[in-house]
């Protein structure tokens, strides 16, 4: 497979971590019916493999696949957005790393003073986790999960240990709450920028709706960063270069962008190749029932957890890690998409609108659709500018920790949600391979060009490199 043109080999750190030991991680969680949120059921086999970071992993999992929920008050009805999700994962993990205290020297919150030295650190991630979850999604009850996991802790465990370690996390909890009780700026959804006053009269190339709805999250570069120095520290150039629509749709760099997303992403493609559709469609995962990007990159981490049988806190601190590049990077992708000049179209808005008195190598199909669609079959392309990749980035950020924790050699099978998908699994030889696929396959999918491919991947490989060096605990 050949390299995006921005991909860095030279930046990719080969250095793995520490041997791990003992296998921990509980076996795949099943949902109970019938709860208003699943608990999950069925004890594993020995409860002293019991992971709790994993469980409450699987908990979210569980929860983004039955987001949006309907009969939800408007302000929730937005929280399958991928940036949304993005910030939940990170408040909960982080929670739950920094209740593993004291084996955390470093920490995003304040430390707490324990109600006693000995507390279980299991009651103390398990509360933590409830509280942050209630709290971002307070419309789903996560008592019975609370239940399931503290029941898990061996009885060896003196029970006013396991109640200080419940004080203790809900401490954690609330410090995790009260630490993003600024981030409401973010999460405005008006979109009136001056550049382009209304969609009957944007210019070309520049973003307009195409029927998925309106666009997603266009304040999201003003949430305040987890692992940054600043929202603009990793944001990639623009498009081509270019600061101004005429000149980026006149040119021929925009032409060859745009004719090979057309000859490899429509629906009818007899260019692209039987693996690349196969790919297109395994990291899809863009529509309900399914995890979602996020949701997914998170899925990939446990299968390779398990499969190097890291403990309960490698777990805490890997996907504190994970979570911390994720959410950053969704502020990286949705900075470039809306807080610079080029707010980009879609692919297939570039292919229908096409006018060749602007670009002569551009021809017009206003038949041309992704192969990108709906359960329905409905093709469409997700509502928000195409520059960059939001896939693109969170895989570069997820690599960029995954490589730097365990070298950039370990073949591992990753699982897939999207209900298109077929095979449900792929397997790869290094996160730089998983990662530069998953950026490629937006560009199958027929929703982005390559410089949103490539810009992505590379700024998020970056962002996951500082996410590590910089948050790991020493």
């Amino acid at each position: 497979m050949r390299l995006l043109s921005g991909w860095k080999l030279s930046g990719w750190k080969r250095r793995c971590a520490a041997a791990v030991t003992a296998l921990v991680a509980a076996g795949a969680l099943a949902a109970a019916p019938g709860t208003a949120h699943a608990a999950v059921t069925g004890p594993p086999p020995q409860a002293s493999s019991f992971d709790h970071v994993l469980y409450w992993n699987s908990v979210f999992l569980d929860t983004i696949r039955t987001l949006p929920r309907a009969g939800v008050a408007a302000q929730y009805l937005n929280d399958a957005d991928p940036t949304r999700l993005a910030r939940a994962g990170a408040m909960l993990h982080i929670a739950m790393h920094d209740a593993n205290w004291p084996a955390a020297p470093v920490t995003y919150l304040p430390k707490i003073t324990q109600q006693n030295a000995n507390d279980s650190i299991e009651a103390t991630m398990d509360a933590a986790a409830h509280r942050v979850l209630e709290s971002v999604y307070p419309y789903i009850d996560f008592d019975a999960n609370l239940t399931y996991a503290l029941s898990q802790i061996p009885s060896s465990v003196a029970p006013s240990l396991v109640q200080g370690g419940r004080t203790d996390g809900e401490k954690i909890g609330d410090l995790m709450i009260a630490a993003r009780s600024g981030d409401g700026p973010a999460f405005d959804l008006s979109y009136t920028e001056d550049k382009v006053p209304g969609t009957e009269d944007r210019a070309p190339g520049a973003w307009r709706q195409t029927g998925s709805g309106s666009a997603v999250t266009p304040n999201w570069w003003k949430l305040k960063p987890f692992a940054m120095t600043s929202s603009t520290q990793f944001r990639p150039p623009l498009p081509g270069g270019f600061t101004s629509y005429n000149a980026l749709v006149r040119s021929s760099a925009y032409a060859q962008q745009v004719n090979e997303v057309k000859s490899l992403g429509g629906v009818s493609s007899t260019t692209r190749t039987p693996d690349q559709t196969q790919a297109a469609f395994f990291w899809a995962n863009d529509l309900a029932p399914t995890y979602r990007p996020v949701g997914h990159l998170f899925a990939i981490t446990q299968a390779v957890a398990k499969q190097a049988r890291l403990k309960q806190s490698e777990n805490a601190e890997l996907f504190n890690l994970v979570s911390m590049a994720l959410a950053d990077a969704s502020i990286v992708a949705w900075g470039a998409k809306y807080a610079t000049p080029i707010d980009l179209w879609r692919p297939e808005s570039a292919i229908n609108n096409a006018d060749p008195s602007l670009n002569s190598a551009v021809i017009p199909d206003p038949n041309w659709r992704p192969l990108s669609r709906k359960a329905s079959g409905v093709s469409f392309s997700p509502p928000f500018p195409a520059y960059v990749s939001g896939h693109a980035t969170f895989a570069g950020a997820w690599a960029g920790v995954m490589q730097r924790w365990f070298g950039n050699t370990l073949t591992f099978t990753a699982p897939t949600d999207d209900p298109n998908a077929n095979p449900k699994s792929r397997t790869f030889t290094s996160f730089q391979q998983a990662a530069e696929e998953d950026a490629l396959s937006r560009l199958w999918l027929g929703v982005h060009y390559r410089w949103d491919a490539d810009s992505g991947l590379t700024a998020g490989f970056d962002l996951g490199e500082f996410v590590y060096v910089t948050r790991r605990d020493q």
